[in-house]
């Protein structure tokens, strides 16, 4: 399987966005094309994905500088170790990969095999909230707090009016619930639908407009609503996927739910 890739082009920089296939829960990573060099905005979950997008980059001709990994949750973090240049993340989130990320690599290879790696790569170098010009083209760096994880990297293109919220947002695409910010996420969906961008690059599926950040309160309210008054993890997965059958993600609903019922037996699903 493979994943599909769409390109926004504005006249200072091209933004290529890769979305993994349902295998890979539909995580985006996201190529910010300057005039002389690349970026790339999270790693992929399985190392065949993250080569998809290793070698998309090699297809444009120009370096590759920089890998940022916005947060430490394994769907974004665990492909890194295909990229051969340095890794750059917040020092928050630097430090719970260093603190956790070996944890979480080890659990996915048991469960995935030799597609993940069973160690995570370490962070090579810490940035902190702020700007800086690359090629002319101003970015912005700034931490989100309480969402879907405690310390998230946003990564705003003014000049592009686009943002790379990551999982701030997914779009079509069931969410990761498992740290229960619920109050933090809506708060924190409302203060970005008010800043000046208006092209907006989700962590799970296609990028879309200010509009994504309402589809994803709507969800937020469903979801902890049927968490409420779900008897187990069966009937609050039923609940889900009952309200938003045309969402993907499931693999993400399934993760989720040893962290949402943690006294749960375990159940399987067809």
């Amino acid at each position: 399987m493979q994943g599909t890739w769409s390109v926004i082009r504005h006249k200072s920089l091209s933004l290529h966005t890769y979305i993994a296939p349902e295998e890979g829960w539909l995580v985006t990573s996201h190529i910010i094309e300057f005039s002389s060099q690349l970026f790339i905005v999270d790693a992929q979950y399985t190392l065949p994905f993250a080569r998809e997008v290793t070698h998309y980059a090699e297809s444009l001709e120009k370096p590759l500088t920089r890998l940022f990994v916005t947060h430490y949750h394994p769907d974004h973090l665990l492909g890194a170790a295909v990229f051969d240049v340095p890794l750059y993340a917040l020092s928050f989130v630097a430090d719970k990969i260093a603190a956790a990320g070996d944890r979480v690599a080890s659990e996915e290879h048991e469960k995935v095999g030799n597609d993940i790696p069973d160690h995570a790569r370490r962070v090579d170098r810490r940035i902190e909230e702020g700007e800086e010009i690359i090629d002319g083209v101003r970015i912005v760096y700034r931490r989100l707090c309480s969402a879907e994880t405690e310390d998230a990297l946003v990564i705003a293109l003014p000049d592009a009016s686009a943002i790379i919220v990551q999982d701030l947002v997914y779009n079509q695409s069931h969410p990761f619930l498992g740290e229960r910010a619920f109050d933090g996420w809506r708060t924190a969906l409302r203060e970005h639908r008010a800043l000046p961008y208006t092209t907006v690059l989700p962590g799970h599926g296609k990028s879309g407009g200010l509009e994504l950040y309402d589809h994803m309160l709507e969800y937020l309210d469903f979801a902890e609503s049927a968490l409420e008054t779900a008897a187990d993890t069966a009937s609050f997965r039923r609940k889900l996927v009952e309200r938003f059958p045309d969402y993907g993600g499931i693999k993400v609903v399934d993760h989720q739910l040893r962290f949402l019922f943690r006294q749960a037996p375990a159940i399987k699903y067809a």
